[in-house]
């Protein structure tokens, strides 16, 4: 449940409003606009967790079996997402690669441990500088991760190559499907909000204590 000492902003009249105690499930909407400014996730904790470990799971089949086959006059080529990276950065273009990089297999990763270590930490009740730490940590990162991007091009890759030969999606592709879909569950169910406001009541608990 949210504080009543917290406040925010709405996006679409500015009003500078307090937050009112939220349950789960609940919706906070602005007086003044109607604009639906935050709702409090059912279970964010469990959820991340579950999604994270899967996307985890998922990863490095995602990135190193074959996304898909190109057979063309009875020559096999066979690719992967961090194969598509080193040929990028072979054929010269080290800066793309390295924006691929980051933006498909790096940030993605990173984001995945730290939600589940955040999870982890909460379900364990340490609201420690660690978990503070990988909160803001986990807030950057999530900016870079770009995997719908790549699906896309991905997608468009296999429209122009369907006249030059046969094709066969592999299972990379698949897992690859898995941990996109993971990835926007958990932007939509995991709520840092939340688990801020859990760090906040500790640390007056801790804070009550020590007078």
């Amino acid at each position: 449940m949210l504080s009543h000492q917290s406040q925010l902003i709405c996006h679409e009249c500015d009003a500078l409003l307090r937050m009112p105690a939220v349950r789960p499930g609940q919706k906070v909407l602005c007086p003044r606009c109607g604009a639906a400014l935050y709702k409090c996730r059912r279970d964010p904790v469990n959820r991340g967790l579950a999604l994270s470990l899967t996307a985890l799971i998922l990863y490095v089949p995602a990135n190193f079996m074959p996304i898909m086959t190109l057979d063309m006059l009875g020559l096999q080529n066979a690719d992967t997402l961090y194969k598509g990276t080193m040929q990028l950065y072979q054929q010269g273009y080290w800066w793309m690669a390295l924006l691929v990089f980051i933006c498909s297999m790096l940030a993605p990763l990173l984001e995945f441990i730290l939600i589940s270590g955040i999870c982890l930490l909460v379900k364990w009740q340490r609201y420690n500088e660690w978990l503070v730490a990988m909160l803001k940590i986990q807030g950057h990162i999530n900016r870079w991760g770009m995997l719908e991007v790549f699906m896309l091009g991905i997608l468009v890759a296999y429209i122009k190559m369907l006249d030059m030969g046969d094709i066969q999606l592999g299972i990379g592709l698949l897992c690859f499907t898995g941990m996109l879909l993971a990835t926007t569950l958990n932007a939509v169910l995991f709520d840092t909000h939340a688990i801020w406001e859990q760090v906040g009541q500790a640390r007056e608990r801790h804070r009550i204590r020590a007078l």
